[in-house]
């Protein structure tokens, strides 16, 4: 079977993204096209992945940086909610069908399947939610309570096409992957910078623009005051990924030309100056402490690579700031904002009056309460805590202030309320044998790209402490990537 091959894949991948960003931002006004589009995404990633499962899965990849929550198409089909991440999801499982037909099921389990080095963890974190999702259907009130819980685990199943797509080592294909997820993240943070733009500016454009933005669920916009925004994106937690990704390499080659190192320098500040304009402090936290970590598991380097690596971060961060100021005070079309640096060291105090962080501390005494009801198997998808929330969302729907959620901020109780304690220490015992094994393979293949990805998944398991990204698709779908490139006993 032929079908077209750009001779430019990633410009033609770049038109792609830039179509769909765009057909988006129009169908949130005109959402009557809504289904057309997911059905029409539903065939194309079909029949690419037919031609070419790893062609899906980088479709997969950068949905998954560009779309944040999964929405930039979105409807509901018999009050079931449709978006363009679970058009991509089924169309490269039911591609994985047809693969299995083609090249009959004991071929593939035995080439492809029972290779993958962390079966053990998987299935048994597969088996702790199948529990959770029935214990969840005999006792919770709503089933589709319990179907929405549980739904971001079911990306757990996109491993079946990773596996048969990926080959162990295959060096070209991880090198694709990173290319691809490379320029997705360079997408996003410009987009970022853009609206960072549009809203310091505060141009004709900017009212449909916080709309579209808000109800496709890509992130928040909050105004901070002294000309800075804090342009919040879900997925902007693959700035952080990317830095890595880009920097631990960049540390140990040759840097061969000014024109070089002058790019190197400029996409290390352009992802800096929108982890800052994230405003996210669990991300600050999280990178700082997982390079730390990152630079003493490396204490085997010689000293004059720790201050190439830190010359690089230093130069890059003084860029990351003049990029911000040059956006927000670019003098055209008109912009009257002083710019002045206190909205960004007042999120750096930490205020527990703070009504996010408020709410947190008020939820944390009442969910581990429900923990302990049943702390070892847990109580099932769909499980539900009240707690006192002074978050002004949540004052404008209850002005008593009390809310009740199956979605919590602390992730990793949120996972033990649900599968269990048995349930997550499978699914955290997989976390960190992954970052051993992509450590000890690091060494052994003498790539920092398999280092990168270790302290990429070490930044997530941290976050992931404050901020829930390990129970969602952004979390789960960078896991499984990062698995798939091991042969069966490799350590």
């Amino acid at each position: 079977m032929k079908l077209f091959k750009p001779r430019y894949p990633y410009l033609f991948a770049l038109s792609l993204i830039i179509l769909v960003e765009l057909l988006s931002f129009l169908a949130y006004f005109y959402p009557g096209i809504q289904l057309y589009l997911l059905a029409l995404s539903l065939l194309a990633v079909f029949i690419l992945s037919l031609y070419s499962l790893e062609a899906g899965l980088l479709l997969a990849l950068i949905e998954l940086v560009v779309g944040s929550k999964g929405h930039l198409f979105s409807a509901e089909i018999f009050a079931f909610p449709v978006s363009l991440r679970l058009m991509i999801w089924s169309a490269l499982l039911l591609a994985s069908l047809v693969y299995f037909y083609r090249q009959g099921f004991i071929n593939t389990w035995h080439k492809k399947i029972k290779v993958y080095e962390f079966w053990p963890w998987l299935g048994a974190l597969v088996i702790f939610i199948a529990f959770a999702v029935l214990r969840g259907l005999l006792f919770s009130p709503s089933w589709s309570l319990v179907l929405a819980d549980v739904n971001a685990w079911l990306y757990l199943a996109l491993i079946i096409p990773l596996l048969l797509a990926y080959n162990p080592g295959d060096r070209n294909q991880a090198s694709r992957l990173k290319k691809y997820f490379l320029l997705a993240v360079l997408w996003l943070s410009f987009k970022t910078l853009f609206l960072l733009f549009v809203f310091s500016h505060n141009l004709v454009i900017m009212p449909d623009l916080y709309l579209w933005v808000r109800r496709s669920g890509i992130g928040e916009i909050t105004a901070m005051g002294g000309g800075w925004f804090r342009i919040f994106i879900q997925s902007q937690i693959y700035l952080p990924i990317a830095l890595f990704l880009v920097l631990f390499p960049a540390v140990k080659a040759k840097i061969g030309s000014r024109a070089q190192l002058f790019r190197l320098v400029f996409l290390l500040a352009i992802f800096l100056a929108v982890i800052v304009i994230s405003m996210s402090r669990s991300f600050w936290l999280a990178l700082g402490v997982s390079g730390l970590i990152a630079a003493v598991v490396s204490w085997r380097l010689a000293w004059s690579l720790y201050f190439k690596a830190l010359a690089y971060i230093l130069v890059s961060a003084l860029m990351a700031m003049l990029i911000i100021f040059v956006v927000i005070k670019f003098p055209l079309p008109g912009n009257n904002y002083d710019v002045r640096f206190t909205a960004l060291s007042e999120r750096l105090e930490v205020n527990t009056d703070e009504a996010a962080l408020a709410s947190r501390w008020s939820l944390l005494p009442n969910l581990w309460q429900a923990i302990k009801k049943d702390p070892i198997l847990g109580q099932g998808f769909g499980a539900s805590v009240s707690y006192y929330s002074q978050d002004p969302r949540v004052l404008a729907n209850n002005p008593d202030g009390w809310y009740t959620t199956y979605a919590f901020e602390w992730a990793y109780l949120d996972t033990w309320l649900k599968i269990g304690i048995l349930g997550t220490l499978a699914f955290v015992s997989w976390l960190i044998y992954l970052i051993i094994a992509l450590w000890q393979y690091s060494r052994s293949q003498k790539s920092e790209l398999y280092f990168a990805l270790a302290a990429s998944l070490l930044f997530l398991m941290i976050v992931n402490i404050f901020t829930p990204y390990l129970n969602h698709p952004l979390g789960l779908g960078f896991l499984l990537f990062s698995s798939c490139f091991f042969r069966k006993n490799s350590l």
